[in-house]
This record gives structure tokens, C-alpha cells and sequence, in this order.
């Protein structure tokens, strides 16, 4: 008998969050993967690279291009790759950043150092800028301040005046929108499963549903649309959300409600409660319906995670689960 057709799975989001969902998804070989990643990031490495250079910032795609990666060694290229210079000019780069920027500067564009890296870094998978377009994250909070800039709304600031609304504006441009890339389009009308989350609600996940045509896109695709729910608030963007608001911000500029669900149930090791309360950050409250569409699982994983030396941008002390990830993703196939 022939073999089954793949499953086209496309994730949409950034950071550590969605490299735990490819890292557990690229095991799956009845999947075909696409990374549709942020054009917004600006902060750190990334954003002193994208200013000196003009190339898209390449920090979410370094993730997923190590998350995709099928070399011998995965571990010694993941260390690569994060390897963060702490001396000289490159103090606060690090190694993938400057690998990804040497070949847009080699190659003349964004598109094509993307396809060479995933060439040397054997990726299984495609790894998408959701816009050709280097794009500034604009934030409204609900006392009419205006906040520019991804790292901006990234701050950890407890007491905020909440997000009441987010957009973007073409970085070089800023009179102008940006829109959606034909391969991130085509990415998702072509999709079985769309992926959203988990990571930073507006500086990660949303941040992708700012740019013109995506979230139309999202809205007429057939495929199943997934949202894996954060683990803990954060500080300055969503304190005091719950699992609800979460979802309702989601369906707000994704333009259609999510199929299913994930949301982790069950304990959380106490170090990690000590750190994140430390930062004025707390487990997302499950108040969702008991519904067929929300799955409730322990999708956390027990390991505490280190920051490397270094690295001063906030980062998450626990994450999700790639084994249990992967097992409930699989389920819905």
C-alpha cells in the first residue's frame, strides 16, 4: 500500500515557545512543518543587527531553523547557535544572529540566507518570515499610552496599564502597513493543523496576526486551528489573565476560535512558582468551560531551565513538554 500523505502542520509564533512545539513535532514523520515567524523583533542582538543592517530580524527564525535542524549533533549546533559573545564589538551577539545576517549580507536577501542555513543546518521543515517587511510592534494601553517597539512591550514593568490594542507599522515606513509574505499565505492554505502559542501573547504570538492578510488568511483556512495556552502570565502584558482572556485575545486577531485548546492541569515544581512569583509572574488560571474543543493535560515539563551566561533578555524558567506536546498534537491528526 502507498504511503500516507503528510499532514501540513504550520506554527505561527516565536521564541522558546514555539521551539519546544517544533522540536516536539519534527519527530512526527507523518508531518510536514512550517515555521511562520515575527518580522517585529527588536530588542537585543536582533534588533542592534536589523538597525545596522536593514535585513528582517532573524531572531524567531534562528530558533526554528535550530528547532527544524536534523544535523548528527543537535546539541553542540543548538549551543552554537545561542553561543552569546560576552567581549569585544560582538559583546551581546550572539552566533546565529551573526551567521544569519553575514548570509542575507552574502546572498543580497533575507529569503535566500534563510534557504541557505536550512541547507547546512539540514532542516526538516520550512521556516517562513511572515512578511518581507522589518516591522515595528505598536502597542495602545488602555490609558492611551502608545509603546513602540517590541522590546518596549516586552518589558517587565508590574502595574502597567494593560494592552488594550496592538498593530504594526513597516519599520523604514512608518506611514505604511505590512503585509503578509505570498509563502506565509500559502503556508496556511495549504495547512491541516495551524499551531498558535505557546509564548508571549502579544510580543510573540499576536505580534504575527498585526500584519495585513494573515489573519484573513487564518480565518478562510479549512485547517484545525490550535492554541497551546501559556503556562504563567507576564509581567507588564497579561497579569491577572486567565486562561479566558487568553483565548478571547486570540480569536480577537486570529479572526476565528481556535478548534482546540491545550492547557496544562496539574503541579508546577515549587522553584519555578518561587522564580516566576519573584517576577510578579503566576500560573494562568484554567476558568474555561469544561468543553469537548479544551484539552487538559500536564503539558509542563518538570526541568527548570537555566539562563545561559550572559543573556540578559527575560526568558522562561519551565516550559512546555515536547514529548506530551507532540503526543497531543498527534492525537488530533
Amino acid at each position: 500500500m502507498p504511503d500516507e500523505p503528510k499532514k501540513n502542520v504550520v506554527t505561527v509564533g516565536g521564541g522558546t515557545g514555539t521551539f519546544v512545539v517544533l522540536t516536539a513535532l519534527k519527530q512526527v514523520p507523518a508531518l510536514r512543518l512550517s515555521a511562520i515567524v515575527s518580522v517585529a523583533d527588536d530588542g537585543g542582538s536582533t534588533g542592534r543587527l536589523r538597525d545596522a543592517y536593514g535585513f528582517l530580524p532573524l531572531g524567531d527564525a534562528r530558533q526554528a531553523l535550530i528547532a527544524l535542524s536534523n544535523v548528527d549533533d543537535p546539541a553542540i549546533i543548538r549551543s552554537l547557535f545561542e553561543y552569546r559573545f560576552s567581549k569585544g564589538d560582538v559583546g551581546g551577539h550572539n552566533f546565529g544572529n551573526l551567521f544569519l545576517t553575514a548570509l542575507s549580507d552574502i546572498l543580497g536577501s533575507d529569503a535566500k540566507a534563510i534557504k541557505a542555513a536550512s541547507a547546512i543546518l539540514r532542516v526538516n521543515g520550512w521556516v517562513v518570515p511572515v512578511s518581507n517587511t522589518p516591522a515595528t510592534l505598536v502597542a495602545t494601553l488602555k490609558d492611551g499610552t502608545t509603546l513602540s517597539g517590541e522590546h518596549v512591550i516586552d518589558e517587565h514593568i508590574v502595574g502597567r496599564s494593560p494592552i488594550d490594542s496592538i498593530s504594526s507599522v513597516a519599520s523604514a515606513t512608518p506611514h505604511e502597513s505590512v503585509v503578509a509574505s505570498d509563502e506565509a499565505k500559502s503556508a496556511i492554505a495549504s495547512a491541516d493543523l495551524i499551531i498558535l502559542g505557546p509564548g508571549d501573547l502579544y510580543a510573540s504570538t499576536l505580534a504575527n496576526f498585526t500584519v495585513k492578510g494573515l489573519p484573513e488568511a487564518v480565518a478562510a483556512s479549512k485547517a484545525r486551528l490550535i492554541y497551546i495556552v501559556n503556562l504563567f502570565t507576564r509581567a507588564g502584558q497579561t497579569e491577572g489573565y486567565g486562561a479566558k482572556q487568553h483565548l478571547d485575545e486570540i480569536t480577537r486577531y486570529a479572526g476565528r476560535r481556535p478548534d482546540v485548546v491545550l492547557v496544562h492541569a496539574g503541579a508546577i515544581p515549587e522553584e519555578a512558582l518561587r522564580r516566576y512569583a519573584a517576577e510578579h509572574e503566576y500560573p494562568v488560571v484554567d476558568d474555561l468551560p469544561k468543553e469537548p474543543r479544551v484539552v487538559r493535560r500536564p503539558f509542563a515539563d518538570a526541568v527548570i531551565i537555566e539562563k545561559p551566561n550572559g543573556d540578559k533578555t527575560p526568558r522562561s524558567f519551565i516550559r512546555h513538554s515536547p514529548e506530551r506536546i507532540a503526543e497531543a498534537v498527534t492525537a488530533l491528526l
